[in-house]
């Protein structure tokens, strides 16, 4: 659609009415001065103005000097980057913007890397500047949208290892992996992967038994605290002398009773489940 330069609106031209607050500023000719309105407001719409208007106002504002560059830059970059300043555009607040909607204005040094380094790997990694990027916040979005430019060196191993087990298990480094608190990504995302020795199998043992039943090992699984998960999810590894009768007896019956050990069996408190 050709968007017309122009500040003013007509109410009959409008895709959609607007709220009741708004309709004062439409004169007695139904036609309304929309900057001024913005002003008057403290508010700017941007969005709304585009999709229920023919009009190019952040276009009409920047050619008649009249554009908040301090609280509105991101609308220059979303809606008319061939007049985007970059002097006078406010990185700090809106460089997710550029990165977003007109990549080919982005300055890197004046990129705003601390706060917005995801957008730049979400939708224009070929600008990503592994020196410059945030790697402690913003390294999730790397192992998410370009993992090809991943290093495993300056990722944050320790707060977003599961990222990379989910979206590219090719570049874990099970050395550097948080086997702690993240395990259970392993066995999600890519059980191929997972090391029986690292595995944190006292918090995540049924995950195992629910994945990737092939990898369990009995001898470190946590029968104590997950014999349910074995009982539901793969009641052929069931080892009757691990398995944690007192608690779980009741799992036993309702999913593999043909398991059911009637000497170990807790019948005085699970003995309804039968």
């Amino acid at each position: 659609m050709e968007r017309i330069i122009t500040n003013l609106v007509k109410l009959n031209e409008l895709k959609r009415k607007p709220c009741e607050r708004w309709l004062k500023y439409f004169d007695k000719n139904r036609i309304a001065d929309v900057h001024k309105a913005f002003i008057m407001e403290d508010k700017y719409p941007y969005d709304w103005i585009y999709e229920n208007t023919n009009i190019d106002l952040v276009r009409w504002e920047i050619e008649n000097n009249c554009f908040d560059w301090k609280e509105n830059s991101y609308a220059a970059a979303q809606y008319c980057p061939d007049k985007l300043d970059l002097e006078k555009f406010n990185w700090e607040e809106y460089s997710y913007s550029v990165a977003k909607y007109c990549p080919d204005k982005l300055d890197p040094e004046k990129y705003n890397w601390k706060k917005d380094s995801w957008a730049i790997a979400q939708y224009c990694p070929d600008k990503l500047d592994p020196e410059k990027y945030n790697w402690e916040v913003d390294g999730w979005a790397v192992a998410q949208y370009c993992s090809d430019k991943l290093d495993p060196e300056k990722f944050n191993w320790e707060k977003y290892s599961y990222q990379v087990a989910q979206y590219c298990p090719d570049k874990l480094d099970p050395e550097k992996f948080n086997w702690v608190v993240d395990s259970w990504a392993i066995t999600k995302h890519c059980p191929d992967k997972l090391d029986r020795e690292k595995y944190n199998w006292e918090k995540y043992s049924y995950y195992v038994a629910k994945y990737c039943p092939n990898k369990l090992d009995p001898e470190k699984f946590n029968w104590i605290v997950d014999s349910w998960a074995i009982a539901k999810h793969c009641p052929d590894k069931l080892d009757p002398e691990k398995y944690n009768w007192k608690k779980d007896s009741w799992a036993v019956a309702k999913y593999c009773p043909d398991k059911l050990d009637p000497e170990k069996y807790n019948w005085e408190e699970q003995g309804a489940m039968v």
